[in-house]
């Protein structure tokens, strides 16, 4: 039986049995989160893209 969502309800990817330490998007003391929700929430891919701009910056300013 697949684990649902505590933000949105929907189903994840993992099983209930699954190991929180094997599972994207598990937050200690609430639960599991889609990755929809998880990437809402903590803006993980903005934060992401973020540093590669920053960092593709620093190399040009570096370089000229």
């Amino acid at each position: 039986m697949k684990d649902k969502c505590v933000s949105c309800k929907k189903e994840t990817l993992y099983d209930k049995t699954d190991h929180v330490d094997f599972r994207l998007g598990y937050v200690e003391g609430a639960g599991q989160l889609c990755l929809d929700c998880y990437e809402m929430i903590y803006g993980i891919v903005d934060y992401i893209k973020s540093s590669a701009k920053l960092i593709k910056e620093a190399k040009s300013g570096v370089q000229a």
